[in-house]
């Protein structure tokens, strides 16, 4: 769109300031128009920035508005406050949280905690979804809820409550009972801007709109920008005539009508207009388009869903054959998921690459789930919700409803019994009774182990950073880091004297925030550029544009080994104190057996400063194979104190540090948690388990006495408990140097992709340069990687004609074919580098943080995270849902299922629901007008062996449906 706004654009650019209404069609410029009202407020009427407000609807619009208000306002835009209505109303709960009734520290629960949480009061799984859409109307629209749901919501709101948590709709529903119970802390927040403008209006609920015109009141300045005709999200309590309620509210007699549509061509906004004729219109308006295309709409019928998608096929092949389009110019919309998933597998069995987008929420990421999922233990061990939704994410959904049947499960559904001790004492009986040897039984116990080491975490990790790390080496989670799968086969970057010096002469100009300067070596500089750039390094240049001499780089493994070495730095995880202990007992039965010795080993900055050492007289005789492994009879302990006389002179020496064990969760640390159960300070120890760590570095043998052979660690009189602690202070010691160096290969995975394109540039190679350029490639030519784009561009930008094109590099990496392939499928080995990149961004360098603060932050940003909007794929045919359309837009649209049963739906459809079906006609509004130059509908006979229903919106369309054979 031009800079130069149109007549009705600049007259709400320009309107006075007061409350301004302006509706705005699809492809009118809205977010133009927002963003230049903010422009004329600040540069022509003198506000200053930070008075001003712009509320958005998704995280994607205020970041939008963010980049463009950059351009014109440079660093004054930074002032302005911005963002979705759910961060604003979360801000000013946590700034005012006991005004508000709110305990300090509380949390916000995404939609799998709230989700787990149903699932505890036995709602079936596929019932969840719909039952949290009817509470939200409830909080928001009085919608009355049934006898059992409403006892559900009761139940829901105490588990929530008793967790300290809040939901999406608690954080609108609180901040505005705040402003209207507390007019002191209203007038405060309020008087704090003088403007406040609102994006996508017609999605504001009532609570909503109350707490939004309580922010406006002392100025009335509210700047609203919407459309009731595309108001399309009604479960969320939204309603079009919240802008009858606007205009009535402030006295607007006639708001301003954006009526110009810049992105459709006339053939379908004249199209989608007329489905819109049969609704009521709220306000008078004549909207056009006015560019032509050489195609009108298309509608077609077939006989099943198999016709359709064939013909969808042929069709998406042909066009983009004749058009010389993009795959990222391509959608294909519908109304339920189930279609975008058949059509998806149709898709790329055919070769045509393809993206099923169901959203952006950080927590639809496997890996970023887990990562949450395990922050949620760290920061409260004891929530059950919290350790099922990391079971969740450990165990096959199969799986762990299997153990969610078994005895000793299902726990307590009240939130007053149970906790997260429950779940873990329950996973661990079922993994007794089951078969030592079995895959699942495996399953279990490691499951066991990541909780328990999960707990001990914060002792040994001040910073979130490396604790995501931490979290990520573990190979507990769903994928793993590529690097540390081949950790054993590469070196250590502090062994590369020539990787040493080139990241301490990078560590210096970062921290000095100098400019790192690059030489033109062949277009090899744009990938060495990208790799800075990715790994987080803001000022690098070329030499041709900088003063600056440029920074040597003798090779890109070089220059990846430093940008490691800078990054590991943070890495350092080590406990700084703890206790190694051991136990020798009667025999080997966890749930009966008595102690016999106990030792222990304290260790401060890495060497033992103090030791531990009792025999125990056991309430039962020692059995003769426990004899022949400690050594110790009857007789031997016949004097000895018991296990309760013992035990305050132990849990005094333990005092506050971490108590360390190997392989103790089977065994030793479920064996003192039952003979000192109810003696004082047993509920407040924290344990570590070292084995997964140790079967984490070396496929070979995780036995104590093993390792310390290969360690060279004199292990004393084995099976004998302070001989045993010692020993393992001393390996846990060597495993945590040997941890570091992993960590210092592993780091930084998700510079893989501009690694790989750094090495086909430099040329042939060979050992671990080899090795890494066959691992990087798959990343540089995979779907998740824009270090091609990056490449092309910059290559085009800088004129360096000289330098391999794209098409040469594709080669040397493995050819178009494997790039094809590996973006055609959805490999998730492949998204791991991207989701740790993704996760890292929303980290906070604040050093002064706490840890809790920093993991309560990052929580928050990934809850609120689910109003990201559509990330659209610009290489591959796009499948989205008609509700997640809103904003984009392509050349080509496909809306499959314009049939009654699916647009509106069935029971919509068959009792004739007026507002459904008024609402279903917006939608379908909403998808048509994605679309620039071609659009086509279709529709089918029988659905998935079902039939569909007629199509009442074709028909209102007055559209010439025709027959696959048409074509």
């Amino acid at each position: 769109m031009s800079l130069d706004p149109l007549p009705r654009q600049r007259l709400a650019i320009e309107a006075p300031p007061g409350p301004v209404l302006v509706i705005a069609g699809p492809g009118a410029g809205k977010t133009f128009c927002l963003i230049a009202r903010i422009n004329q407020l600040v540069e022509t009427l003198g506000v200053a920035p930070e008075r001003i407000c712009a509320v958005t609807f998704t995280n994607r619009a205020a970041e939008e508005i963010a980049v463009r208000l950059k351009h014109t306002l440079r660093d004054r835009a930074d002032v302005i406050t911005r963002g979705t209505i759910h961060a604003l109303c979360l801000a000013l709960l946590r700034e005012h949280a006991e005004a508000a009734g709110l305990r300090p520290g509380f949390g916000v629960a995404d939609e799998q905690y709230q989700k787990v949480v149903l699932g505890r009061l036995h709602v079936p799984l596929e019932q969840r979804g719909s039952l949290l859409n009817r509470f939200s109307r409830h909080r928001v629209q009085d919608y009355r809820l049934t006898h059992d749901d409403a006892r559900l919501y009761r139940e829901y709101a105490v588990w929530l409550a008793h967790r300290n948590m809040l939901d999406f709709d608690d954080l609108v529903t609180k901040a505005e009972e705040l402003l209207r119970t507390h007019g002191d802390i209203a007038d405060t927040i309020a008087a704090r801007w003088d403007h406040l403008l609102v994006d996508e209006f017609q999605d504001v609920n009532a609570v909503q709109y109350d707490l939004l015109k309580r922010l406006a009141a002392p100025h009335d300045n509210l700047f609203a920008v919407g459309d009731d005709e595309q108001s399309i999200f009604t479960w969320t309590g939204a309603d079009p005539y919240v802008l009858v309620r606007f205009a009535r509210d402030y006295g607007i007699e006639r708001p301003i009508v954006l009526d110009k549509n810049c992105r459709c061509s006339r053939q379908i906004f004249e199209t989608a207009r007329r489905v819109l004729a049969h609704n009521p219109q709220l306000f008078e308006k004549q909207l056009s388009a006015d560019r032509e295309s050489p195609y009108e709409v298309g509608a077609f019928a077939f006989r099943d869903e198999a016709e359709e998608a064939a013909w969808l096929l042929d069709d998406l092949r042909s066009d983009r054959a004749a058009s010389g389009l993009g795959w990222g110019d391509y959608a294909v919309l519908y109304r339920r998921h189930k279609l975008g998933e058949y059509l998806e597998g149709r898709l790329l069995r055919a070769g045509i690459p393809c993206r099923l987008a169901r959203g952006r929420s950080l927590v639809e990421d496997d890996v970023i789930k887990y990562v949450i999922a395990a922050l949620r233990i760290v920061r409260n061990p004891d929530d059950p919700v919290a350790l099922e939704a990391f079971a969740r994410c450990v165990l096959s959904q199969h799986f762990l409803q299997e153990v969610l049947a078994s005895p000793p499960f299902p726990l307590s559904a009240n939130p007053e019994r149970g906790d997260g001790g429950d779940f873990l004492a329950a996973v661990r009986t079922l993994a007794r009774r089951r078969p030592a040897h079995d895959p699942d039984t495996k399953k279990l116990w490691r499951l066991v182990y990541q909780v328990e080491n999960l707990r001990a975490l914060p002792r040994s990790h001040r910073a979130l950073a490396p604790l995501v790390d931490e979290i990520l080496s573990q190979s507990v989670g769903p994928y793993r880091n590529a690097l540390e799968e081949r950790h054993d086969e590469l070196t250590d970057p502090a062994d590369s004297p020539e990787a040493v010096a080139l990241a301490a002469r990078l560590a210096a100009a970062i921290a000095a925030e100098q400019e790192i300067v690059i030489e033109p070596q062949g277009g090899l500089e744009i990938a060495l550029r990208g790799m800075l750039i990715a790994a987080g390094v803001r000022r690098v240049s070329t030499s041709t544009t900088s003063r600056t001499s440029p920074t040597p780089i003798p090779s890109p493994l070089t220059l990846f080994k430093a940008l490691q070495l800078v990054h590991a730095g943070e890495l350092d995880t080590a406990l700084e104190r703890y206790v190694t202990f051991d136990l020798e007992t009667t025999d080997g039965e966890v749930a009966t057996c008595g102690v016999v010795e106990i030792g222990a080993a304290r260790v401060v900055a890495g060497e033992i400063v103090d030791r531990f050492h009792s025999l125990v007289q056991p309430y039962r005789p020692i059995s003769p194979r426990a004899s022949a492994i400690h050594g110790y009879t009857d007789s031997d302990v016949r004097d000895a104190r018991s296990f309760a006389q013992v035990w305050p002179e132990f849990r005094a020496f333990l005092g506050d540090d971490v108590l360390i064990a190997h392989n103790g969760q089977q065994f030793d640390i479920p064996v003192l948690r039952r003979l000192a159960a109810g003696q004082a300070g047993v509920d407040d120890l924290v344990f570590y388990d070292t084995l997964p760590l140790a079967r984490s570095l070396s496929r070979d043998s995780a036995k104590l006495e093993d390792l310390a052979l290969r360690f060279g660690i004199d292990a004393g009189r084995a099976h004998h408990a302070l001989d045993d602690a010692v020993t393992l202070a001393r390996v846990y010691r060597e495993l945590e140097r040997r941890r570091g160096i992993r960590a210092r290969k592993a780091v930084l995975v998700n510079l893989l992709d501009y690694l790989g394109l750094a090495l086909a540039l430099e040329g042939a190679g060979s050992g671990e340069r080899d090795l890494l350029f066959k691992l990087a490639r798959f990343y540089t030519l995979g779907r998740y990687s824009d270090a091609l784009e990056f490449y092309h561009m910059e290559r085009e930008r800088a004129g360096r004609t000289a330098a391999p094109s794209v098409d040469e590099v594709i080669e040397r990496l493995g050819g178009r074919a494997l790039m094809t392939r590996l973006r055609a499928e959805p490999d998730p080995a492949q998204r791991y580098p991207a989701a740790v990149a993704r996760l890292r961004a929303l980290i906070d360098a604040d050093a002064s943080a706490t840890l809790s603060d920093s993991i309560d932050r990052l929580l928050e940003r990934v809850a609120l995270s689910t109003s990201e909007g559509i990330e659209v794929a610009p290489d591959r045919v796009n499948l989205l849902t008609l509700h997640s359309t809103k904003g984009l837009e392509f050349a080509r649209v496909y809306i499959i299922g314009v049939e009654d049963y699916q647009i509106p739906g069935y029971r919509e459809s068959t009792e004739n629901q007026e507002a459904a079906i008024q609402e279903a006609r917006r939608l379908l509004y909403v998808g048509m007008t994605r679309a620039r130059e071609r659009l086509v509908l279709t529709r089918v006979e029988r659905r998935f062996g079902l039939e569909a229903g007629g199509s009442t919106f074709l028909e209102e369309m007055s559209l010439d449906v025709q027959g696959a054979a048409a074509r």
